[in-house]
């Protein structure tokens, strides 16, 4: 029941929400069994949602579709040609591609498909994230945890003379070593150089931040140029090739990555500025001598109404919801 076609098959009908409990039990449990097996299935679920928006407006049944496809397998009758570029690793993972992309091109052809691989070297690849953080290792073994609603694109297998990342939103790097091949993240005109460091890089709004974890990195823009090295970030507006370099005061960007708001001596005017930013409220401080006042304390997976309740009996402070506003006074 385990093998690669009825695990697959078993998944499509999990992301259908078609499955019985025992099929639903049998897959969570082969979930658990290994990180590979749950990498896969995160996997397969997002690009079953990236292909769902491809076919939004299609009306065939795409178990139907499903099934005429490995009909057409079985016969066949499945040709090479022109129509969808599958852009996945070798393997497995291609296999999974087509699988997963067939039943959509069925359902926008109407029941009539084509597809290829492309191999060429210079190809580039996408990854979107959607709507949840995700986490990817790219060919060479650095691995990005993007963000929600980001993404990144490459050429395969880093071909050329650097490893060269194109991004929009906001990605943590862990980079591989490599000193005869720099690794380069570029995005809204700004270029960062590497050879081997982990760093985050947010782009929003047309301002972009850098942060370094470890190690070293080079920014440039225009024809400026800064160094940042760990524990500093420098900052870059969209307009103003002005490189601005300073410390870097806390953890609270790598929120998305770990669920953890750790605050360290934090200003409350920090703290509410990433809540704001992380569940899309509104906090208002509602007398200028709370902005600054510090506090101390780590938040893991914690709710809204969590941290503001453990802020307001830390501080003596009322929180007041006022229409969309949440004010604290």
């Amino acid at each position: 029941m385990t093998d690669n076609n009825n695990i697959d098959d078993l998944l499509v009908k999990v992301v259908l929400g078609e499955s019985t409990a025992e099929e639903l039990g049998f897959v969570q449990g082969w979930r658990a069994e290994s990180p590979a097996n749950e990498r896969y299935f995160m996997d397969f679920q997002r690009i079953w949602e990236e292909s769902r928006k491809l076919a939004v407006h299609s009306t065939v049944d795409e178990k139907v579709a499903w099934g005429r496809f490995k009909e057409k397998v079985e016969r066949g009758e499945v040709s090479r040609g022109r129509g969808v570029i599958i852009e996945m690793g070798s393997g497995r993972r291609r296999q999974l591609m087509l699988r997963v992309a067939a039943v959509f091109v069925i359902a926008m052809a109407g029941g009539w498909f084509f597809y290829t691989y492309s191999y060429k070297p210079g190809q580039f690849l996408s990854v979107n994230s959607g709507v949840r953080v995700l986490s990817d290792t790219l060919p060479e073994g650095s691995v990005v945890t993007m963000n929600k609603e980001s993404s990144i694109r490459y050429r395969r297998n880093f071909a050329g003379g650097v490893r060269r990342v194109e991004m929009e939103g906001e990605a943590f790097f862990a980079v591989a070593p490599d000193k005869n091949k720099a690794f380069e993240v570029q995005t809204n005109g700004v270029t960062i150089t590497v050879l081997g460091t982990s760093f985050n890089v947010r782009d929003i709004k047309g301002k972009t931040e850098v942060i370094v974890e470890t190690g070293l990195v080079e920014i440039k823009k225009g024809g400026n140029v800064v160094r940042v090295g760990a524990h500093e970030k420098a900052v870059i507006g969209m307009d103003d090739a002005k490189l601005i370099k300073e410390n870097n005061p806390d953890q609270l960007y790598n929120y998305y990555r770990t669920r953890t708001f750790e605050c360290n001596g934090t200003p409350m005017w920090r703290l509410v500025e990433k809540l704001n930013e992380v569940y899309k409220v509104h906090i208002v401080i509602g007398q200028s001598r709370l902005s600054n006042l510090l506090l101390t304390t780590t938040f893991v997976d914690e709710s809204l109404d969590g941290i503001l309740d453990v802020v307001a009996k830390t501080f003596a402070i009322t929180v007041v919801r006022s229409g969309q506003d949440i004010i604290l006074k």
